[in-house]
């Protein structure tokens, strides 16, 4: 399972691993913890929620998930109450979750995506299961350029037109607000490149090889390492299940044998 705050966070951030995981035939799900119905310069809410949802079922059939589910707390005002807190331990005791990805919660940033890792975080310890899942932190927009050192990275380069096809089609998003806010609107509605270009330039950084997570390549792909172009780096999380280097491998079987 990945649980983010708004419909496309799990493709920016988890659609590299995602693609993996349901290439090899496993199930995965995602969960927005709102309905993303604010950030539009003209959409009303209630048609940018709907618009979101749509774009998040066509996400939902490239990268092949179980399920995609979108609750309706409204973009902006995500609270960690006990409310959602109980709607996510029952997704995660439905699903049965083996791993479980979310935010890396911190001060800052975009308030709903740290709400989401507290979230997770303190509902965690009231799961009612025969195995509890490991918990996996994302680095976002945020957090990423905080000082941190991953546990392990894959490699997505055999996925990457997939993961930059489930972005591409988060209209709302990389056609209509992001140009807008960065002036060029005309520009991109213009030219179907330079939309291709956005989509790839809103993806990239939260895909590619860099000095902080090229260690954790080294450390499982070795000198394969030296190839790789894109890449998701994830830590595990201090809460939850610990795990021993064969039940890594099992649980992120897209990680090369040893």
């Amino acid at each position: 399972m990945v649980i983010f705050a708004h419909p496309d966070e799990g493709e920016i951030y988890t659609g590299g691993i995602t693609a993996l995981y349901t290439k090899m035939g496993h199930q995965v799900k995602f969960m927005s913890l709102t309905n993303g119905d604010a950030g539009h310069y003209a959409m009303k809410p209630a048609d940018l929620a709907k618009m979101r949802y749509q774009e998040a079922m066509e996400s939902k059939q490239i990268l092949s998930l179980g399920e995609y589910e979108v609750l309706s707390y409204h973009d902006k005002y995500l609270k960690n109450t006990k409310e959602v807190q109980d709607r996510v331990i029952k997704s995660i005791q439905d699903w049965d979750a083996d791993v479980v990805f979310t935010y890396y919660p911190a001060a800052g940033g975009h308030t709903d995506n740290m709400t989401a890792g507290y979230i997770v975080r303190d509902a965690a310890p009231r799961l009612q299961m025969k195995k509890k899942p490991v918990f996996v932190y994302i680095r976002d927009f945020h957090t990423i350029h905080f000082s941190y050192i991953p546990d392990f990275a894959v490699a997505i380069d055999a996925v990457w037109p997939t993961k930059l096809a489930a972005c591409a089609v988060q209209r709302s998003q990389v056609n209509d607000a992001i140009p807008y806010k960065m002036g060029i609107l005309a520009e991109v509605r213009a030219n179907p490149e330079r939309q291709k270009k956005l989509v790839y330039d809103n993806t990239y950084p939260y895909s590619s090889v860099t000095n902080v997570n090229m260690p954790a390549l080294t450390k499982w792909y070795g000198s394969d390492s030296s190839g790789i172009k894109y890449a998701e780096a994830f830590e595990i999380a201090e809460f939850g299940r610990q795990l021993t280097e064969p039940e890594m491998r099992a649980l992120f079987p897209m990680l090369p044998p040893k």
